[in-house]
């Protein structure tokens, strides 16, 4: 199975600012994603500076873990691809201090697109939050440089 490193290489380690997932950006969630079977998780604690209302954990923040933990089902599994819709259900706060649990799996592909839906849960099982996403399937993802993919065949312009 394809990874980040594998793509990167030795510019993984300088490179991986992702907002979500980064472990060197320094106002990063850094999330530690994982798969099993034919899921892929992620636990997270929302801290004071995570909140949107008072002691109530921001939605857009917990809609950005919903999407990086479906994008990483694909990208687990070798398969490159950007979020193009997505749905999210708030169904309950998630208060502060309150550990989550963020799970994805595949709903449905079709070639070039994937279907992926993601379940929020508190750590008593209740489920506070779902979404349903689009992704397309695309080596673009794999940008080394601003602007450059991986697959771009074109030489340097010279100046």
């Amino acid at each position: 199975m394809q990874n980040y490193q594998d793509v990167y290489g030795d510019k993984w380690q300088e490179i991986n600012k992702c907002f979500a997932c980064g472990r060197n950006n320094p106002i990063g969630l850094k999330l530690d994603i994982k798969h099993k079977d034919d899921i892929c998780y992620t636990t997270f604690t929302p801290k004071t500076e995570h909140s949107g209302w008072l002691n109530v954990m921001h939605g857009g923040l917990l809609s950005t873990i919903m999407d990086e933990v479906m994008a990483h089902w694909l990208w687990g599994r070798g398969i490159p691809a950007m979020t193009v819709e997505m749905t999210t259900r708030y169904l309950k706060p998630v208060p502060i201090g309150e550990p989550i649990v963020v799970t994805a799996r595949l709903q449905l592909d079709r070639g070039r697109m994937a279907t992926l839906e993601a379940d929020v849960t508190l750590a008593d099982g209740t489920q506070v939050a779902r979404a349903v996403a689009k992704y397309i399937k695309t080596e673009r993802g794999l940008q080394i440089e601003s602007g450059r993919s991986v697959t771009d065949t074109e030489a340097e312009p010279e100046e």
